[in-house]
């Protein structure tokens, strides 16, 4: 009898950690203060503005949300996340996570005059240093 009621007991624990667990992650999505940047033949661009992060002196941490335009008559589209390292000073940047996926190889690289990219950096750095 002992060991029916230990189970059931543990049932019941494993449920409400279950339920309580997804609980969390409903609110923590209502977190995220979403800010369009820009939208071009390419797609839309935004930043999360609760995700900025000063790191060092001159550089930040930002959260993007990037909306690829695949067929631009029906407005279909990929949307991906990127977890964005900036450098302010020489306005490089490197995708640390993309999709949520760390991406520890990740390169300093500059935005080629992707003007998504650009707007992304230039926001970023100004709300932070400004």
């Amino acid at each position: 009898m002992k060991s029916l009621s230990k189970i059931i007991i543990s049932f019941l624990l494993s449920i409400s950690i279950i339920f309580f667990n997804s609980q969390d992650k409903v609110l923590a999505i209502s977190d995220v203060d979403w800010l369009l940047l820009k939208e071009n033949n390419d797609g839309k661009e935004w930043i999360d503005l609760g995700s900025l992060k000063k790191i060092t002196d001159n550089e930040i941490s930002v959260l993007t949300r990037f909306f690829k335009v695949t067929d631009p008559v029906k407005d279909e589209g990929v949307t991906s996340l990127y977890v964005m390292r900036i450098n302010c000073d020489n306005k490089q940047f490197k995708d640390t996570a993309i999709n949520g996926i760390p991406n520890f190889k990740a390169k300093w690289k500059s935005s080629n005059n992707d003007e998504l990219i650009d707007v992304v950096i230039e926001k970023s750095c100004s709300q932070i240093f400004s």
